[in-house]
């Protein structure tokens, strides 16, 4: 489906070097996800909740 690209610490990946972009995390559905047409699926849900938790853990200890 397309979005943009996160690590597995929620953040944001930049389009040209495809390192972190300080201070800026993502999840849900703007970072596309890895189940294509199926991304409200049971598992495209888990993901979305998994990784909302863990990029606001890394977001809330960002130091900016």
């Amino acid at each position: 489906m397309g979005g943009i690209q996160i690590n597995d610490h929620g953040q944001v990946l930049a389009l040209q070097n495809h390192r972190p972009v300080p201070g800026l995390y993502a999840a849900g559905e703007v970072t596309g996800g890895a189940h294509g047409a199926s991304r409200l699926g049971s598992t495209a849900i888990v993901e979305r909740l998994v990784f909302g938790r863990i990029a606001g853990r890394n977001a809330a200890a960002c130091d900016g």
